[in-house]
């Protein structure tokens, strides 16, 4: 192992890549928010799509490709998904506390499938 990659020990990779996950996931929530505000206000192309909350949300998802790149160092390919799914459970939860959206019964079996899979995906 080279100098260069002994910052990225596994435990670093798997940090990273849960950390990705919870950051695509606000960088959904921002864009949910965004999408709620210029909705009421009826705005044109270029308040929809060139304001600092949009900005920032999609540079929030580019760095989550760079983390994800940074994760795989030590963090095996077939893992990879089943972490990234955890970002629906995020959106979820953050949807909730964030946008006080309400949990449907449909939207909760969503969520619970999901960590069913996840799990199911490790045995």
């Amino acid at each position: 192992m080279s100098s260069n990659t002994s910052l990225f020990t596994p435990a670093f990779c798997y940090g990273a890549a849960i950390l990705a996950a919870f950051v695509t996931a606000l960088s959904q929530i921002i864009l949910k928010k965004q999408a709620n505000i210029t909705e009421a206000k009826k705005s044109g192309f270029f308040s929809k799509f060139l304001n600092p909350r949009v900005i920032i949300s999609y540079g929030l998802l580019f760095s989550t490709l760079v983390i994800n790149q940074v994760a795989l160092i030590h963090v095996p390919v077939s893992v990879m998904p089943c972490i990234t799914a955890t970002s629906f459970v995020w959106v979820f939860v953050m949807g909730v506390l964030i946008l006080k959206e309400k949990v449907s019964r449909r939207r909760a079996l969503g969520v619970a499938i999901i960590i069913l899979g996840v799990i199911i995906s490790r045995l």
